[in-house]
C-alpha cells in the first residue's frame, strides 16, 4: 500500500485496516494496486462532502450527513484500483473486470460492498465492515454523539457485534 493509503488507513478500525490490507496484498501478485482515497471521517469533513451539490459548487457525492455515515465511525473506506501500474489515473468505472477482482478481494475479506446496496448514488467504492447496519443505527449515532475524539467504545462494540443488524 501507498503512503497516501496508508495516511488514509491510519485512523480506521484496525480490523478494517487489515482486511483491506490483505485485500491489496493478494491483488499486487496480479499486477493491481489499490489507493484507499477515503477512511476516517470528521462531522465536519462529512457535512462538507453532504452540501456539495446542495448547498455549495460540485456534484452530489454521498447521502449522509454528519453523523450518518460509517466513515464518521472508522469503520468505513473509499478504495479504487490504479488502472496501471502503483500511481497515476484511477479506475472508477466497476464494470470493468479489474475493479470487480478488487470488489471480489474485499469481499473475500468479509467487507460489505456500497454496489451492492440498492437505489441511492450506487456508492462502488465503498467498503465497510460487515454485520453492521448499511448506516449507523441510533445507537451508535448516541455513542457518537458530537464526534468523539476516541472511537475505542464504538470499535468494541462493533467488534462485539453490539451493533449487530
Amino acid at each position: 500500500m501507498d503512503a497516501r493509503s496508508e495516511k488514509a488507513l491510519a485512523g480506521v478500525f484496525p480490523e478494517l485496516a487489515d482486511k483491506v490490507r490483505a485485500a491489496a496484498a493478494k491483488l499486487e501478485k496480479e499486477q493491481t494496486f489499490l489507493l484507499v482515497v477515503s477512511g476516517l471521517r470528521t462531522a465536519a469533513e462529512q457535512q462538507a462532502l453532504y452540501a456539495q451539490g446542495r448547498s455549495v459548487k460540485g456534484h452530489i457525492v454521498t447521502n449522509a450527513r454528519a453523523g450518518f455515515s460509517m466513515h464518521n465511525y472508522g469503520l468505513a473506506v473509499d478504495v479504487v484500483p490504479y488502472q496501471v501500474g502503483e500511481k497515476g489515473a484511477l479506475n472508477w468505472n466497476p464494470a470493468t473486470p479489474q475493479f470487480q477482482r478488487m470488489v471480489a478481494a474485499m469481499k473475500g475479506q468479509e467487507l460489505e460492498w456500497g454496489g451492492d446496496w440498492k437505489g441511492g448514488l450506487g456508492d462502488f467504492d465503498h467498503f465497510q465492515m460487515s454485520g453492521l447496519p448499511v448506516s449507523p443505527s441510533l445507537a451508535m449515532r448516541t455513542d457518537y454523539g458530537v464526534g468523539p475524539k476516541d472511537l475505542s467504545t464504538i470499535w468494541e462494540k462493533a467488534e462485539e457485534k453490539s451493533y449487530a443488524v
